[in-house]
């Protein structure tokens, strides 16, 4: 039977939920083959249970009483001595969860969550910025790729970000990497996370994935590197980029972002929603501007969005202006200001993902240190996310948007 918890209550009658349990071990079997041991497919089982079910916290002493065990020894094994590969279950869960939500709106968004930390052992741990917290802390940061569509959204890939704390060729660093057992290729330098995020798509673009448009906040947008490289691939993406983001022309003239929004004629925007909220539909002031195509006869356009209202604290004046946002856009020719809207629209999605993830199958709960089991632990994690959303998206009719966090 399906752990309970592993829907919300009265969304599923007994019947279905049973039901549901032969599905949740019908996917557990699927994945049998990347463990070695009986023990661990055992334990995978028990892990994943666990983290369906309602126990208040998803840490290990919570998850092994769940299963039944006298201790956590055998599940932090599991995710620390067992053998098996973590990219190679993480393959399995982006197959499956994109063949439980692959439709024609589907879009792959990169962004980051921080996990604040106690002690500074713990990979990836160090003094850093964090969303999560909104201010610097002692934290953990990881990149994630999510799978969205209107059928659902989940997380496929994850990859730890390793700051400059952690990045160096001294022997103190190398030994404090080892301890962990982070990769000494990881180790010797910092590698970004727009770097981090094209890895993911990468993985994903050589796994077929179907998907119209690639989606990141300003962090991912303003990285030309991670630009050329998309429009190298013929990747259409919706990236935010600040207002002193340099763009060109068709001309082959540069401008500003901002610059060309005080060209924009007045009558260029057109009012539309980008996406419904829980007060209805999200409505903005809209418009692009052409800019220069790419050498493989792709359009970038400058996609500009106003606030319909007055709602951000002027720093010169002190009175209420309206907010500003601005998105480079690749894409084919013909496509519409309409489409970009609705594209630009769905990034919240990576949002309600991560809020899935650690509010119902612990995705920030771990208690774990080392970089194996970093990765495993999230993993197994996003395995018991897709079940989830693979659920949802055909079981319990479609859920009211919710807005977007980070309008």
């Amino acid at each position: 039977m399906l752990p309970p918890g592993a829907v919300p209550t009265g969304e599923l009658d007994e019947a279905e939920i049973r039901a549901l349990g032969g599905e949740l071990e019908v996917l557990c079997a699927s994945v049998d083959d990347v463990f070695a041991r009986p023990a661990s497919r055992e334990n995978l089982r028990a892990m994943v249970r666990g983290l369906l079910s309602e126990v208040p916290r998803k840490n290990m002493w919570q998850l092994a009483e769940f299963a039944g065990h006298p201790n956590p020894d055998r599940l932090q094994g599991f995710l620390a001595k067992a053998a098996w590969d973590a990219d190679e279950l993480r393959d399995r869960v982006r197959a499956y969860a994109v063949a439980a939500l692959e439709a024609d709106d589907a879009v792959l968004i990169a962004d980051e969550t921080g996990d604040i930390k106690k002690g500074t052992k713990t990979a990836g741990v160090q003094r850093q910025y964090t969303g999560t917290a909104g201010r610097i802390e002692n934290a953990q940061v990881s990149v994630h790729l999510s799978y969205g569509s209107s059928r659902g959204r989940t997380l496929i890939d994850r990859e730890l970000y390793l700051g400059r704390v952690w990045a160096g060729c001294t022997a103190g660093h190398e030994r404090r990497c080892a301890e962990q057992g982070i990769p000494p290729e990881r180790a010797a330098t910092v590698t970004t996370k727009p770097e981090l995020a094209r890895r993911m798509l990468e993985r994903a673009l050589d796994a077929g994935v179907p998907f119209t448009y690639f989606l990141a906040d300003e962090a991912y947008g303003q990285c030309r590197t991670l630009r050329a490289w998309l429009e190298e691939r013929r990747v259409r993406y919706v990236l935010a980029v600040p207002k002193d983001e340099v763009v060109p022309l068709p001309d082959r003239r540069t401008r500003q972002a901002r610059e060309l929004y005080a060209l924009v004629p007045e009558e260029t925007f057109e009012r539309r929603s980008c996406a419904d909220g829980a007060k209805g539909p999200r409505e903005y002031d809209w418009a692009g501007v052409q800019l220069a195509p790419t050498a493989e006869d792709f359009e970038r356009h400058l996609l500009i969005r106003r606030s319909t209202v007055p709602n951000k604290k002027d720093k010169k004046t002190g009175g209420l202006v309206r907010e500003v946002a601005y998105f480079l856009c690749h894409t084919v020719p013909g496509t519409t200001l309409a489409e970009l809207v609705v594209a630009a629209g769905q990034r919240w999605m990576v949002e309600e993902s991560f809020q899935v993830a650690k509010g119902q199958v612990g995705l920030d709960e771990h208690e774990v240190r080392k970089w194996c089991s970093w990765y495993r632990h999230t993993t197994v994690c996003m395995l018991a996310m897709a079940f989830l959303t693979a659920v949802r998206s055909r079981h319990i009719s479609a859920q009211p948007m919710t807005p977007s966090p980070r309008p």
